[in-house]
């Protein structure tokens, strides 16, 4: 159980408790300067996250886990999902490929049809579906800027 309370624990740092203008306490962001009665979709991907891993099933289904999530609470969502194997099984339902590198074994679904399954080294070296998928979304992540893909530049709204 140690382990499953340190992966809610990591998975819930980023939140911490507020009074909310009802009174009530409430889960607040630490980014934010005003408390707000409401959640955002990270605060409850990270509150559902923690549940499922304070309860230490021996089987956790986890769907889009990390959709609304910060980078960082994202690495620590991954970090305690890898701290379960060995322990229990994950199953976990994602369209962002870097997530499911460490799994033990990857289905590829296309669809609605399973097409491809294996490592990801070995789909990789198939140079299937995962292959063309995974390689097109690393490549957003290439930082070696060329001529033809330029930085993007970050507009900001003029001082006032």
């Amino acid at each position: 159980m140690l382990l499953a309370c340190e992966g809610a624990t990591s998975v819930l740092s980023s939140c911490r408790p507020v009074s909310t203008p009802c009174g009530r306490d409430s889960i607040g962001n630490n980014n934010t300067q005003e408390p707000s009665g409401e959640l955002s979709g990270g605060q409850w991907q990270r509150i559902t996250a923690a549940r499922g891993f304070l309860r230490d099933a021996e089987l956790l289904i986890m769907d889009e886990p990390s959709s609304a999530l910060d980078p960082r609470a994202e690495d620590a969502l991954f970090q305690a999902i890898r701290d379960r194997k060995g322990r229990a099984t994950t199953i976990l339902i994602t369209h962002r490929l870097a997530n499911v590198r460490h799994a033990d074994r990857i289905f590829v679904l296309h669809h609605g049809r399973l097409v491809e399954a294996g490592s990801h080294d070995d789909l990789i070296a198939t140079g299937g579906r995962y292959a063309e998928l995974f390689s097109l979304q690393a490549a957003g992540y290439d930082a070696t800027p060329s001529e033809d893909s330029p930085i993007p530049q970050q507009h900001l709204p003029a001082s006032r």
